[in-house]
């Protein structure tokens, strides 16, 4: 099961080729509409198949009315906007003179050949992004949550406002915990009160040897 899901997986990675461009430089000051398709049909492009059609008519001179009587896959010219000097080459895969099943666009700008992506590609990209969008918005929410012992969970979106911690760490004590603390010390107080008279005084530490030695010389 993994050698045929890893096998799979390296079948899409070789075939997805939405991230590569193909130019050749030589091809470029001369490309036109005349030319375009015999520019695409190079064996050095990798978006050509060189098991196609047109190298098969190309290799036995065949013209491109013969093309139509042949089944398989076939490249063929679909679109040329001039102004813009961009020109859309189609892969599709023949059955008659009549019918054909589009397979794969193409599409050159300024000389640069590139894939279009498909329905599947546009709308995982789209996906992709929205999730991520969307992902973020939540992250900055769950920041924006706020807790207070009165109030209880509820949201502030003002970005100055003091996290929580920051607010219960520079917060007055209030009144009842003034009180409090006041009893509890005054019950300590009271309860270990014969400890603090039995102890007395503190003594002051004996003077050190240089103490004395300085108190000699002054005498």
């Amino acid at each position: 099961h993994y050698f045929i899901q890893s096998n799979l997986r390296s079948i899409m990675a070789s075939e997805n080729k939405l991230s590569i461009s193909w130019k050749e430089n030589s091809w470029v000051p001369h490309l036109s509409p005349h030319n375009v398709l015999a520019y695409f049909c190079q064996r050095s492009n990798p978006f050509y198949d060189k098991t196609c059609n047109n190298e098969i008519a190309k290799m036995q001179r065949l013209n491109a009315n013969q093309l139509l009587q042949m089944k398989g896959v076939e490249y063929t010219l679909l679109h040329v906007d001039e102004p813009s000097d961009l020109m859309i080459i189609r892969k599709q895969e023949r059955h008659s003179p009549s019918h054909v099943v589009p397979l794969a666009n193409f599409y050159i700008l300024h000389g640069t050949i590139y894939q279009a992506p498909d329905l599947h590609h546009v709308l995982n990209s789209r996906l992709a992004g929205a999730l991520f969008h969307l992902q973020e918005a939540l992250d900055k929410t769950l920041k924006m949550s706020r807790y207070h012992s009165n109030k209880g969970h509820y949201w502030s979106f003002d970005p100055l406002e003091p996290s929580q911690e920051e607010k219960l760490r520079n917060e007055p004590c209030s009144q009842f915990q003034r009180e409090s603390v006041d009893n509890l010390i005054d019950i300590l107080t009271k309860k270990y009160q014969h400890f603090m008279l039995k102890s007395g005084p503190v003594a002051p530490p004996p003077p050190t040897t240089q103490e004395q030695a300085q108190d000699g010389a002054q005498r």
